[in-house]
């Protein structure tokens, strides 16, 4: 917090610790967290205006990368709202600045902070939000291709890398979040389909498990769960499965041709397993 008063033409962005005023409009997207930003700035004292620094001064862009504690708080949430070409004012309250103990000899304890900061640029970390979607729909799109073609081992890796990078979202927005759902969903399910195929039902069953625990109601996933649940002869979960998918998509024809399958296969997994107790103690 600090003992200043703010103007009201800056706008807070974190209410008591940090505000902004916009000079000049930037465009396009703003950078995410672990992005490198190339910025030039002006720090001054904002009790007496007294610069203690400057990247104009020095005639070289300062570089950084956000959100990762490089650089004062009051950057890392301030600059992260700016957008490439803006200018901007941003009023750092000590604690989201050098706090108590300052910068000596130049920035006193306890000091409220002015930085004149312009976005000259960014680039995203290989492991933003919009890198990993960007990457995790090329993953799909392999995954497709090999699926396609009989490929079903190079198939399941291609979508299981795609699923793993949507797995942490840390700094996505809310459309990059609605979009990355039902993203990891799909890739889940043809990862499903993959495993399937390579009879590989234990992670098959994970696949499903994992994308019903994102959306609970996917026909499809539901129905390969029930399949894979069949392949580890696991009969019960795999009749229960069949039924729930019955319960999505009632009358289906799909499940209730599974479901007898299921009724085929226990009964002929009984007998056989009678036979062979019949065998052993005869």
């Amino acid at each position: 917090m600090t003992d200043v008063t703010i103007p009201e033409d800056y706008l807070p962005i974190v209410e008591g610790h940090l505000w902004k005023k916009i000079l000049r409009e930037g465009s396009g997207e703003s950078p995410v967290k672990k992005s490198t930003v190339n910025v030039h700035y002006v720090g001054t004292l904002f009790n007496n205006g007294d610069k203690f620094d400057s990247s104009r001064d020095r005639g070289s862009p300062f570089t950084f990368n956000l959100g990762v504690g490089q650089v004062i708080k009051g950057w890392d949430e301030g600059v992260k709202t700016m957008k490439i070409g803006e200018l901007a004012e941003l009023v750092c309250a000590p604690d989201y600045a050098y706090g108590e103990s300052g910068s000596p000899p130049t920035i006193p304890g306890n000091s409220t902070l002015k930085f004149e900061v312009e976005l000259l640029g960014f680039q995203e970390s290989a492991d933003s939000p919009t890198a990993k979607l960007t990457l995790a729909k090329k993953k799909k799109d392999q995954g497709n291709a090999l699926f396609k073609s009989g490929e079903n081992a190079p198939a399941a890796q291609a979508y299981k890398e795609g699923a793993d990078l949507l797995k942490d979202m840390e700094g996505a927005t809310e459309e990059q979040l609605q979009e990355s759902g039902p993203m990891r969903v799909a890739l889940l399910a043809n990862l499903a389909a993959a495993y399937l195929k390579l009879n590989e039902n234990g992670k098959a069953a994970e696949a499903c498990q994992l994308a019903l625990n994102l959306q609970p109601g996917h026909v499809k996933v539901t129905y390969r769960l029930a399949q894979a649940y069949l392949g580890l002869s696991e009969f019960e979960d795999a009749k229960k499965t069949a039924q729930r998918g019955l319960e999505i998509a009632p009358g289906d024809a799909t499940f209730t041709s599974l479901l007898s399958s299921i009724s085929s296969k226990q009964a002929a997994f009984k007998k056989k397993e009678k036979a062979a107790y019949s065998k052993m103690f005869s």
